[in-house]
């Protein structure tokens, strides 16, 4: 059974997770219309996003 800090603690690496997982899409809907040099900007982005979800993952467990 878990408890109510468990629960609200998986709550949210959820929400947190659901949020960097929009802002992903977001970003690369916005890269496949980018120009080149904003391209590299949201590229950066995106590789920043990834590890946060790395991490964000890592606590999961």
């Amino acid at each position: 059974m878990s408890t109510e800090e468990e629960i609200g603690y998986a709550d949210a690496i959820r929400q947190v997770s659901r949020s960097l997982q929009r802002r992903m899409k977001s970003i690369e809907d916005e890269l496949k219309t980018a120009d080149e040099d904003v391209r590299t900007e949201f590229e950066v982005r995106l590789d920043e996003l990834h590890h946060m979800m790395h991490t964000v993952e890592s606590l999961h467990r």
